[in-house]
């Protein structure tokens, strides 16, 4: 089931939207619970709270309490995966979308056609994202872990840690990190230390020798991984 938000101050904008998202996803079959918001403060406010996980966010442009752009720059601090459209009668500000790395555009008044785009794209994003995974043998049970629940991976001798962004549970595998840093389902991690992976989608800041995430964990950035983690987190910060 997809989780959409529509944040438009226009009331009758927000309706309209908010019915063509309901014909266009039941013709595709597909499940959704839609929250609709006046202001950007509102949105955000639910966002920080984390009560609810948005797959993605219909953001309009130009509202009176804050501008979409900035409130997009907000939401990306605390969610890097979340796909943003925006709701433009104006195309002024495209460029300044790939800073936030838009999933696209709806220009008003919005047609079919251009929704039913820019939504199969957004769903083929979080298909992918929801698809990537380890397999791993824990206490004897072999099982898939999405490498979006995995806050990082840290080495402790011939054992790793997997420790899980939502319950901050560690799950410990007798293997070796490197095997890990090989697989090419944990291209959102960045090898900051030679005992630590970390998953880029829960860097709250980089600082010089560490990265602090979300949950205020902060880890180490060692002077041999520097320019490399470097360079890892930059690209990313670009893709995402």
């Amino acid at each position: 089931m997809l989780i959409i938000a529509i944040c438009d101050d226009n009331a009758a904008d927000r309706i309209k939207l908010h019915e063509a998202i309901e014909n266009y996803l039941c013709q595709q079959g597909v499940n959704a619970n839609i929250f609709a918001y006046d202001n950007p403060d509102k949105l955000n406010s639910v966002i920080e709270s984390k009560t609810i996980c948005f797959d993605i966010i219909f953001l309009d442009i130009i509202m009176d309490d804050m501008n979409g752009m900035t409130c997009a720059r907000i939401i990306r601090k605390q969610d890097k995966l979340v796909n943003i459209i925006f709701l433009t009668s104006s195309t002024d500000y495209v460029y300044e979308g790939y800073e936030v790395n838009a999933t696209g555009y709806l220009v008003k008044p919005i047609k079919m056609h251009q929704l039913a785009k820019v939504m199969e794209k957004a769903i083929v994003q979080i298909e992918n994202v929801d698809r990537a995974s380890i397999g791993i043998t824990y206490r004897g049970v072999t099982q898939k872990i999405s490498t979006k629940d995995i806050l990082y991976l840290e080495s402790e001798n011939n054992k790793v840690n997997i420790v899980l962004a939502k319950t901050a549970e560690k799950i410990t595998v007798y293997t070796k990190l490197d095997e890990f840093g090989q697989t090419q389902q944990l291209k959102t991690f960045i090898r900051s230390h030679k005992s630590y992976l970390v998953n880029f989608l829960y860097i709250e800041k980089y600082v010089n020798d560490k990265f602090v995430l979300t949950d205020g964990t902060a880890i180490p950035i060692s002077r041999t991984n520097k320019d490399k983690a470097r360079e890892s987190f930059y690209t990313l910060l670009h893709s995402q």
